[in-house]
Order: structure tokens, then C-alpha cells, then sequence
């Protein structure tokens, strides 16, 4: 048991040290002109089994054809996450960008919070090097963190086609205005960009039968 109490406090004290970092590093700027492929991620928990899933999705662009994904699942501790929130999430989702065999130009994060001051594509944007985007269709919520620095990040952005809105996050990399175009230039079948909604396609089905054989199947047991 102490082995456990001193590898919890290790990574707790490492998950601090992260934020910390990337705080001191979110830059924002022009997004590169030339664009080749962006990976959409999305996140969903397994709250009752103490499980996180991940995936990325990497699609051409601006054509949005699926390349490649990824995907992992790894435990969720509940302590760290309720403490340190979106940070103790990182790991992970870098893990599964890093499963990618090809370049990604840009990322594209679902947000799940947006009452924290860090959001998930600052911190992957920060540490993966690369110009990131959050995304969320909770578009009401970015009052908080509309600006970082006095500087415009986050706001609500029409889709063609869709009466709701959508929030858009410049994470890293890359300007609210930049972001925005890009999500618009994105989205196709919905309002979501399409490799956030390819990302959320495959993350969903892969937790129901991960919930399917590993919580439903022992119950019939």
C-alpha cells in the first residue's frame, strides 16, 4: 500500500510540474499554411469501471478522408482527476497521437471541461509541438476562458447548416480566427468537425464493447 500512496504522489507531483510548463508556453499564432492531416481525439470515461478511452482519428485534409486511428483504454483515477481535472487526462490522449504512423499537422481535441483555465488542446498542443484546437458543443460555456493573456481564444462559431452553434478553442499554435476557419472548413455532415466526429464514432463503439465484455459479461456470470 505504500508503494501505491508513493506512485500516486510521484505522478501527482509530475502532473503539476506539467501544467506548470505548459501555463508558460501557450503561444498563439498564424496556423501553417500548408496542411496535409489532422487527427480529431475524443475522450470517453467509464466512470463505474475507473476506465478512460481514447481515441485518434487522422484524416486527410481538406478532403477528410480517414488515414489511420488509434485507440487505448487505461484506469482513470478518480482522486487525481477530481484534484488536477483536464492535466491527469494527458497522458493518454499523447500516448494514442503517438500511435500514429504519419505526421500530423494539426489536432482537433473534444473538450470535455471547459470550467478550467488549461484546456486539453493547450496542454497536447504545448507538449506534442503541434498547432491544437478544443472543440465543444457546449458553445455557451467559454466565458471563462474566452481569453488568455487579454488575448481572444475561445468563442461560438456558426456551421452552415446548423442552427446550434459550436465552441471552437485556440489551444496552441494557432489564432481564434485560424481556428475557427478551420473547424468550418472541417465540418461536413454535422456541425462537429469531421475528425472530431469520426474520433467520437469510434470511441463510443469501442466503449460499449469494452463495457459489453468486461461489465455486462461478468454480470451474466
Amino acid at each position: 500500500m505504500a508503494e501505491v500512496a508513493a506512485l500516486k504522489d510521484l505522478r501527482t507531483r509530475e502532473l503539476v510540474t506539467l501544467k506548470e510548463r505548459v501555463e508558460r508556453r501557450i503561444k498563439f499564432k498564424a496556423a501553417p499554411k500548408r496542411i496535409r492531416r489532422i487527427a480529431g481525439v475524443d475522450i470517453v470515461l467509464t466512470p463505474q469501471a475507473a476506465k478512460i478511452h481514447v481515441c485518434a482519428s487522422l484524416l486527410s485534409y481538406p478532403k477528410m478522408v480517414i488515414l489511420e486511428e488509434a485507440i487505448a483504454t487505461d484506469e482513470l483515477d478518480d482522486a487525481i482527476q477530481t484534484e488536477l481535472g483536464n492535466v491527469s487526462l494527458v497522458p493518454l490522449i499523447l500516448s494514442v497521437l503517438k500511435m500514429l504512423k504519419q505526421k500530423t499537422d494539426l489536432i482537433m481535441i473534444k473538450e470535455l471541461s471547459l470550467r478550467e483555465e488549461l484546456t486539453l488542446a493547450s496542454y497536447v498542443g504545448v507538449i506534442a509541438g503541434r498547432p491544437a484546437i478544443g472543440v465543444s458543443d457546449r458553445s455557451s460555456s467559454l466565458k471563462s476562458i474566452a481569453k488568455w493573456e487579454s488575448v481572444k481564444r475561445a468563442g461560438s462559431v456558426k456551421i452552415r447548416g446548423h442552427k446550434t452553434r459550436v465552441g471552437v478553442i485556440a489551444g496552441h499554435l494557432v489564432t481564434f480566427k485560424d481556428a475557427s476557419a478551420l473547424v468550418k472548413a472541417c465540418a461536413k455532415e454535422t456541425r462537429m468537425p469531421e475528425p472530431v466526429r469520426c474520433a467520437s464514432v469510434r470511441v463510443h463503439a469501442w466503449e460499449r464493447e469494452w463495457r459489453r465484455i468486461n461489465l455486462e459479461g461478468k454480470r451474466r456470470r
